[in-house]
């Protein structure tokens, strides 16, 4: 094996995931269940506690709710390829108070900018250090209520807000409470409303290069297009067998029958793990170097400069009124 293959072999890829949304909408639920799925290197890591409590009545989930942002860091193994994956969890924004909820947003967007900083930091030392860590936030999955037909006003002010800063996904929360026809119709109200309204969420584009191999990659993401915005369903925290191969699932018991989380056919979290974790993870690294911290570092820089000749005046208009004393 050369040197080259075996940096290869050993190299870490670093992958920054947030969720953001109202309360109530299944965001650490989600976290959970990808943490569930994941193929974790080192498995005596624990979770946090957060993610260790499940919600059995409407108490619960008051004491269990996240209360302010957190993220943790796990080492896993995504198709033979070793990732630092950190998970980030917001609290949920309030749906009452609109000053709150600016405010809520605002942090949010610190704390992404914050990242930028970190990196801008690093650019201008001297010496840099070359093991220095990628903490940006690479992917921003934005979860929808699913009563709503469509996005609401206030949906639409915060993703005006956060698709400036960072790579935006779309997830329909709770999807189990839709019927087929009523999910296919939001998912439609949604993306119509993200046209009008002009909000530059992730849109998954097609490599346009010529060839079979590239035309069955376009298939694909074709594909994935039509199923934005993606459907997630939580599994609830009980050991289910389907019945149908009697094997154990993480999905969710009705009356009716058994929803398995892991199938495409019963929601997008499949899929949409697959997005972030494979098929797109360097795209969305490339997007938030590229664009994000581009534009951001370039707004600093002329903030930075700005600054400096606001005080050259000032000291050219204090030196003019000395000399007029």
């Amino acid at each position: 094996m050369s040197r080259s293959s075996r940096r290869r072999k050993h190299a870490v890829s670093q992958l920054n995931l947030m969720v953001v949304g109202f309360s109530s909408l299944g965001k650490t639920s989600f976290i959970r269940m990808l943490y569930d799925t994941l193929c974790r290197l080192k498995e005596d890591i624990e979770p946090p506690t957060s993610l260790s409590k499940r919600a059995e009545t409407a108490q619960d989930a008051e004491a269990t709710r996240t209360k302010e942002l957190y993220s943790f860091t796990l080492d896993i193994e995504e198709e033979g390829e070793k990732i630092s994956l950190t998970l980030v969890d917001c609290p949920g924004f309030v749906r009452d108070n609109e000053l709150r909820l600016d405010v809520q947003v605002t942090e949010v967007l610190r704390y992404i900018e914050a990242q930028f900083d970190q990196t801008l930091a690093e650019e201008t030392k001297v010496k840099r250090n070359p093991k220095a860590q990628d903490s940006q936030i690479h992917a921003c999955l934005y979860f929808i209520d699913n009563t709503n037909n469509g996005l609401t006003d206030k949906d639409i002010r915060i993703l005006k807000r956060i698709t400036a800063r960072v790579n935006v996904i779309p997830v329909v929360a709770k999807a189990d409470l839709l019927t087929t026809t009523q999910l296919a119709n939001l998912k439609k109200a949604i993306n119509r409303d993200i046209k009008q309204h002009k909000i530059p969420v992730f849109d998954f584009p097609v490599d346009e290069e010529d060839g079979s191999e590239s035309e069955t990659a376009a298939e694909v993401l074709a594909d994935i297009q039509t199923q934005i915005p993606f459907s997630i369903i939580a599994p609830e925290d009980a050991e289910l067998i389907d019945p149908s191969t009697s094997e154990k699932i993480l999905g969710r018991q009705y009356s009716w029958g058994v929803i398995d989380c892991l199938n495409p056919k019963h929601c997008d979290f499949v899929v949409l793990r697959n997005v972030l974790l494979s098929s797109h993870r360097k795209l969305f690294k490339d997007i938030t170097l590229e664009l994000y911290y581009e534009q951001y570092r370039t707004e600093r820089l002329m903030a930075r400069k700005a600054s400096k000749m606001i005080t050259k005046e000032q000291k050219k208009k204090l030196m003019e009124d000395l000399q007029e004393i």
